[in-house]
């Protein structure tokens, strides 16, 4: 608190100041490392520029042709921007102090006498031309395409008071239009009413009804009672008429198949005529057959007609060989 409150004394750090002055310079911050003070002729390196030996020739450059670059010459660039460093060394062990110089060493281009002097090129004429002509070419593309995309953006105006009073009219129309085709529209719909068509042909309805179980007890005075046990399900399908049931459930009993027999040998039949449309056992039944149906032809049918003349000269030949070959036989 005192030192906050206390006025300034007008003597304050003399002493400080005295002792300062009468203090020695220490000889670490001279001596050691070559002294840590900076001299007065101490400026940083610069590069030297040297006189370029390279010198344009007048030999005209084939379009096709590269330049070839000569690793010597490559080197000898490189040597040319090599910088020049003060070396370190260490400092002296007396107190007297060494100015230390700084020397460039200048790196001159050693000519080989082997390496052949590989000269510049100039480029023709026609190629600068159209170098210069394709760049025009591009530059005009650019500037076409930038026209056309700032032709292209819409310039949007702030519209005037006016303006948008007609645009809302308008709009007001539009809605109102809208709105009536809507009315229209809900107004046909309740009008058209869905007809629910009947259906007039026969229905057969499945029915599946929840009844009481019902059982029969007997008392001791041998009475029947009906009690309900419990609950259980029937199932019941109506029809519309009586025909129609009959069309699906045929309570006739179907006749038993009858097993054919042989007309002439009344043995079970294995075969049957398509033409007379009868049974037969065997072959001999079945010529038999053939045979009585033929005579009944023969006796029924009208012989004046052509084709029918035809079949009975061949009924009769086939008559006269059968009796020729039983005759054989016989004999």
């Amino acid at each position: 608190m005192l030192a906050t409150t206390r006025q300034k004394r007008a003597n304050a750090g003399n002493r400080m100041a005295t002792l300062l002055e009468n203090e020695e310079a220490d000889d670490f911050y001279s001596s050691a490392y070559g002294g840590f003070q900076d001299e007065a002729d101490d400026v940083e390196y610069s590069e030297e520029e040297e006189e370029s030996e390279d010198t344009d020739s007048d030999i005209s450059l084939d379009e096709k042709d590269e330049p070839v670059s000569d690793p010597e010459e490559e080197e000898k660039a490189k040597r040319k921007h090599r910088v020049v460093t003060k070396a370190y060394k260490e400092p002296p062990k007396m107190k007297v102090k060494k100015e230390a110089k700084k020397v460039a060493f200048k790196m001159e281009p050693v000519a080989s006498a082997s390496a052949p002097v590989v000269e510049k090129k100039q480029m023709r004429e026609s190629t600068t031309l159209k170098s210069l002509e394709a760049k025009q070419r591009t530059q005009a593309k650019e500037n076409k395409k930038s026209q056309e995309s700032k032709k292209k953006q819409p310039e949007n105006y702030p519209l005037t008071q006016e303006q948008l009073l007609e645009e809302a009219k308008i709009t007001e129309l539009k809605n109102l239009k809208s709105l009536e085709m809507f009315q229209r529209l809900e107004l046909e719909k309740k009008k058209t009413k869905l007809a629910k068509h009947a259906c007039t042909e026969p229905m057969i309805r499945y029915h599946s009804v929840a009844m009481p179980l019902v059982e029969v007890v007997e008392d001791e005075n041998k009475k029947q009672e009906n009690i309900v046990v419990g609950r259980c399900t029937r199932n019941f399908i109506t029809f519309p008429d009586e025909n129609t049931m009959k069309e699906y459930f045929n309570f006739e009993k179907p006749k038993p198949v009858t097993k054919s027999t042989c007309i002439v040998t009344r043995m079970p039949a294995r075969y049957f005529d398509p033409l007379t449309k009868q049974p037969s056992a065997n072959l001999t039944a079945f010529r038999i057959i053939r045979e009585a149906y033929y005579t009944q032809l023969e006796k029924k049918v009208d012989s004046r007609l052509p084709h029918v003349a035809k079949w009975l000269e061949w009924r009769k030949q086939m008559k006269a060989a059968k009796q020729s070959n039983k005759n054989i036989k016989t004999h």
